[in-house]
């Protein structure tokens, strides 16, 4: 338990310390490294909680993380990423006595681009592999009932990554092979496949198509295959998503063969977006979800989300969720553009500074 509180303070302090001194970390890397490598490093607290009609509540970390990354020359990348939500009991605010380092990794990989002077990269360590589209939208968007099948990560394996497509038919053409136990830090059994192909249809609709072989499980050979389609209008207020996925022998639905996500984005106030979302699972289940964020500050934003679960075999559920998100780190790419509280003159001064 002591070790645990300690690690949890030390976290804190290196968050805050962190944030705090961004701007220092940003000019002083250079001295201390030289002026090929560049360390940046990215951060979010989540903090929050939900409530069901079953009585079910949760209050925790969920989605919280910090990671910090190391480049040499725009060509060798070095990135670690920890989950602050594994330091905690699922849904509790108490500390987890099952703590487990594999699961508080949550990547650890290096990644080399240019390899051999051709548009390509090499990614390997613990990483998501090349699969699906991987929206994340709505407040609380591992709630989609298909969140789990919709993505591959905290495994590890080897993504090669064509950065300019595949014999002009694609733009970007990925493919992973990996192991497909998750949450440790050992290596296992290499048995998993998975490519993901992008093309730009036009300069505002982004189609990708992924494919997985996973592992054996008691059901059989598990496989997954996603169609994506992504779209925005040409003043970004409105982002458009639909994503299908056909699947055999998954354990979480089992009698189940086809699911799909509809979705749409709207900016309702230049610092506002409403989020809609419907996922159905063949068999099992459909939802509605709806969702709004709102950039309170330039590091802090609020979202709250409500959602209607209809199963076949069991009863209904609404689920409703707020979280407060606080982001930090020298990269400025998590940083709130537009926001409610502030001057004009406080954004161009943090601007300049960043």
């Amino acid at each position: 338990m002591i070790k645990k509180l300690l690690l949890l303070l030390t976290t804190i302090v290196m968050i805050f310390s962190l944030s705090l001194s961004a701007q220092e970390v940003d000019s002083d890397d250079s001295g201390l490294l030289g002026d090929d490598f560049r360390v940046t490093f990215d951060g979010e607290i989540n903090t929050g909680g939900s409530i069901n009609t079953n009585g079910d509540t949760s209050a925790d970390l969920r989605g919280s993380y910090v990671s910090l990354s190391i480049e040499w020359k725009e060509k060798i990348r070095a990135v670690i990423t920890a989950k602050l939500d594994a330091l905690f009991k699922e849904g509790k605010v108490e500390f987890n006595d099952d703590f487990s380092l594999g699961e508080f990794i949550k990547e650890a990989y290096i990644e080399i681009r240019e390899v051999g002077g051709s548009p390509v990269a090499i990614i390997i360590g613990k990483q998501p592999m090349a699969f699906g589209q991987n929206i994340q939208a709505m407040p609380f968007f591992e709630s989609n009932p298909l969140a789990n099948l919709q993505e591959i990560d905290e495994v590890y394996g080897i993504t090669v990554d064509l950065t300019e497509g595949l014999f002009g038919i694609f733009d970007q053409a990925e493919v992973s092979i990996f192991e497909t136990e998750a949450g440790d830090m050992t290596l296992g059994k290499i048995d998993g496949v998975s490519i993901r192909l992008s093309k730009m249809i036009t300069d505002q609709w982004l189609l990708t198509l992924s494919h997985a072989e996973l592992g054996e499980n008691d059901q059989g050979r598990e496989r997954r295959t996603s169609v994506g389609l992504v779209g925005e209008t040409t003043d970004g207020t409105l982002v458009g998503w639909v994503e299908g996925l056909y699947f055999s022998n998954n354990p979480e639905y089992p009698n189940s063969s086809f699911g799909i996500t509809i979705g749409g984005m709207m900016r309702v106030h230049e610092t506002t977006d409403v989020i809609v979302e419907y996922n159905w699972v063949e068999r099992e289940l459909q939802e509605i979800g709806i969702g709004v964020r709102t950039a309170l500050t330039r590091n802090l934003s609020v979202g709250a989300e409500v959602r209607y679960r209809n199963y076949v075999e069991r009863d209904n559920e609404i689920s409703f969720g707020i979280t407060l998100t606080y982001t930090f780190g020298n990269s400025g790419m998590s940083n709130n553009e537009v926001f409610l509280f502030g001057s004009d003159e406080s954004d161009e001064f943090e601007d300049e500074d960043l």
